[in-house]
């Protein structure tokens, strides 16, 4: 079992099968064990910055006026999906077209997106 500094990785640069720019590492969904954590999926994200400081800045009802188009939602890629051979640069093992989207209005709340 390899041990990654998690923390690290987020906000790095991820590419998918074909090599085109996906997004940045946003969150990373674990489930905790008794001794260790166990990876279940990565959200990556093209907007991520963006939507940090909607956050922040704007009050919940102006935010879900604020339309979010389908490709500004993150991706979640499974665990087996993502290879972390070279951590300092993160890749989709499949292209882009084979994820799933979600629609994550809080952090650490994702929940999949419809019609994706």
């Amino acid at each position: 079992m390899k041990e990654l500094r998690l923390y690290e990785m987020l906000g790095k640069k991820v590419v998918d099968a074909d090599g085109e720019y996906a997004g940045r590492l946003e969150e990373i969904e674990a489930e905790r064990g008794d001794e260790v954590c166990l990876i279940k999926s990565y959200l990556v994200q093209r907007r991520g910055l963006l939507d940090r400081l909607q956050t922040w800045v704007l009050a919940a009802p102006m935010r879900k006026a604020i339309p979010v188009r389908e490709k500004s939602k993150p991706y979640r890629v499974p665990w087996d999906k993502m290879d972390l051979r070279d951590p300092g640069h993160p890749r989709i093992l499949v292209p882009q077209s084979q994820l799933s989207r979600v629609d994550a209005e809080i952090a650490g709340s994702a929940v999949p997106a419809k019609n994706a």
